[in-house]
């Protein structure tokens, strides 16, 4: 079977998701460099940083692609994620509410892997929910 330009994004979920540390490497390119709401990660070793602190903070989070648009050599999701905050998040102390937050996430794909992201994810809605 002819790899899919999806296959690195569903592992890209699929660490998030299930945790699967050992397949982020397989999901990105070694050039790998994203812009997160404007800050940018400079490679995927402090990309799978924040994948762990995020997960520490939502040990149950799950992403929903609602949405996926393929365009040349650039794959957009539209995402729902949801769990509990269960542990430190920006600060914030673990209130075990659960949370829902919305995404976009622009990947471009180079021979197979993700070279490059740009996500803008509501931040201020997800610390808001914590507040509540």
């Amino acid at each position: 079977l002819m790899a899919s330009i999806m296959d690195p994004i569903n592992t890209f979920y699929k660490v998030y998701n299930e945790g699967a540390y050992e397949l982020w490497n397989d999901a990105l390119a070694e050039s790998y460099t994203a812009e997160v709401n404007g800050h940018t990660i400079p490679n995927r070793d402090v990309g799978l940083g924040f994948v762990k602190t995020f997960r520490a903070a939502f040990p149950d989070l799950f992403y929903t692609v609602d949405e996926a648009i393929v365009a040349g050599d650039k794959v957009t999701t539209r995402w729902t994620a949801k769990g509990t905050h269960a542990g430190e998040f920006f600060g914030n102390p673990a209130t075990n509410k659960q949370i829902s937050m919305l995404g976009i996430t622009v990947f471009q794909i180079e021979d197979g892997k993700i070279a490059k992201l740009w996500n803008v994810w509501d931040l201020a809605g997800l610390l808001n929910q914590l507040k509540g």
